[in-house]
């Protein structure tokens, strides 16, 4: 335990935060609204104001059209550096080592299930870390998370998918070629690349001179703008609190909380603070990650007539949602303060 503390503190010392005397009132007018609009979900269906194709219908326009106009323009600006191939191996050890550690515990959870080790691996990025993250220290940072992401999309459409295609068994022989056309189809996938392609040609400076490309990132950056309150909006709208069958999932959450918070801490200290000399942000980016609960497409995998007796994946995501968001607040009072 003091060593935990040791980096703990270590971490804070080196990212210019003090646990002591933290202005929490500067930093209350960035977690409010993201309360307040989580709140007008909550209601909105309590009150039936939505419905749920709605909701539905939102979710596909933020997927295919809001966060790939966000990401696409924060790796529109960002400075390549070697050192960002070192965080995408290191995010994808992570993944694939909480994959390896989820085979391994849950025989000690007594159930039998497939599905049950990939609720130990992956974080919810698209839906819930990314837009916590821009809500927070605003669109211009949202780079230093992107970076953190391309390692994990990596494991998420190679590996992750890949598992979840052979337990499904939809498509018979998915290989390679599948998980590969499935990647380059993705819209955030798109959106990367496009915003590293035009990066690299410089058109990060011709929208500075030119009426007609700074007049398109405008309208670019007015779209992307909107992923943050429509999703926080969708996350109160889908939050439920059911107190039945939650030991499991209260284990899952647990263990994965114990293990990938230390290793954050540690490998901020060592690798990104010492090692690669980033800026503080790309720590705060790795425990925003890492806090994250597991990628909410693991249900959308499994055949309907199975769901009913695969409940814990439901409670696992639902409850690890409300945990993530807790603790991603009180990180943002430790890290900002």
């Amino acid at each position: 335990m003091s060593i935990f503390l040791y980096f703990f503190k270590k971490s804070i010392y080196r990212m210019g935060g003090t646990v002591m005397g933290v202005d929490y009132l500067s930093i209350m007018p960035k977690v409010i609204p993201l309360l307040v609009l989580l709140v007008i979900g909550y209601i909105f269906k309590r009150k039936k104001f939505l419905s749920e194709n709605t909701i539905l219908e939102v979710k596909n326009f933020i997927l295919n059209i809001t966060l790939p106009a966000l990401l696409f323009t924060a790796f529109l600006d960002i400075d390549f550096r070697v050192e960002y191939l070192v965080i995408v191996l290191i995010v994808m050890i992570i993944n694939l080592l909480m994959l390896y550690l989820g085979k391994k515990l849950t025989p000690f959870l007594k159930k039998e299930d497939p599905y049950l080790k990939l609720l130990f691996t992956g974080f919810e990025m698209g839906m819930l870390g990314i837009p916590l993250f821009t809500a927070i220290y605003g669109i211009d940072n949202v780079k230093y998370i992107g970076i953190i992401d391309i390692g994990h999309e990596i494991f998420i459409w190679f590996i992750l998918v890949g598992i979840l295609f052979k337990l499904r068994q939809a498509k018979k022989g998915a290989d390679f070629k599948d998980l590969f056309r499935s990647f380059i189809t993705s819209p955030v996938i798109i959106a990367i690349l496009v915003g590293i392609i035009l990066n690299i040609v410089g058109f990060a400076d011709i929208k500075n001179t030119n009426m007609v490309a700074f007049s398109i990132m405008e309208s670019i950056k007015l779209i992307a703008g909107l992923t943050v309150p429509l999703i926080l909006i969708i996350i109160g709208y889908e939050m439920e609190f059911k107190t039945e069958n939650i030991g499991l999932p209260l284990k899952i959450i647990a263990i994965r909380l114990v293990i990938l918070i230390p290793l954050a801490l540690v490998i901020n200290f060592f690798i990104f603070s010492n090692i690669l000399d980033l800026t503080s942000m790309y720590n705060t980016a790795l425990i925003t990650m890492l806090v994250m609960p597991p990628p909410f497409i693991i249900p959308l995998f499994i055949k309907e007539e199975e769901l009913t007796s695969r409940k814990y994946i439901f409670n696992t995501l639902s409850i690890s949602t409300v945990i993530s968001i807790t603790i991603f607040i009180i990180t943002t009072f430790v890290y900002m303060g």
